[in-house]
C-alpha cells in the first residue's frame, strides 16, 4: 500500500491543542460526575482517571467518528498513513505513546510543529495522521 499525501489537510496544531482543551474539559467533567459520591484515595483517583482517558480516546479515535469529541468540534479526525480508520488497538498504542512525548519534555508534541505532516512523536510511533474532516 502507498502512503495518501492529504498535503495541505493536515491538522494544525492550534486546531489539536485546541481538540485537547475541549476533550480535557469533557472528560474531567464526567470523570467529576461519576466521583462524586465515593471517597477513593488521591492514588486511586488518579489510576481512574488516566484508564478512562485512554479508553476516552482511543474508543472515539477508532470509531465511526474517527475522532473525539473536541476533534469532532475542530474539524478535524485521526487516520492511519492509508487514509483509514483505526482499530481499537492502534488507537490505543497512540494514545499510549503521548506518555512518551511527554515525557520528554513535550517535544513529542513540539515536533508538530516542524514536521511536514504535522505528526507528534506518538503519531509516527503508530503511524497515525491527524487530518481536516
Amino acid at each position: 500500500m502507498q502512503v495518501i499525501s492529504f498535503n495541505n489537510q493536515y491538522a494544525t496544531a492550534p486546531s489539536r491543542l485546541m481538540a485537547f482543551v475541549i476533550d480535557h474539559l469533557v472528560v474531567s467533567t464526567v470523570f467529576c460526575l461519576l466521583s462524586w459520591d465515593f471517597s477513593w484515595s488521591l492514588l486511586g483517583l488518579g489510576f481512574w482517571k488516566l484508564v478512562l482517558v485512554f479508553l476516552y480516546y482511543a474508543q472515539m479515535e477508532s470509531s465511526r467518528y474517527q475522532a473525539t469529541f473536541g476533534k469532532i468540534a475542530m474539524g478535524i479526525k485521526v487516520t492511519d498513513e492509508y487514509g483509514h480508520r483505526l482499530d481499537f488497538s492502534k488507537a490505543l498504542l497512540r494514545n499510549l505513546s503521548k506518555i512518551l512525548s511527554s515525557a520528554i519534555l513535550g517535544i513529542g508534541y513540539i515536533m508538530i510543529l516542524f514536521d511536514e505532516r504535522n505528526q507528534g512523536l506518538h503519531d509516527k510511533i503508530a503511524d497515525t495522521l491527524v487530518v481536516k474532516q
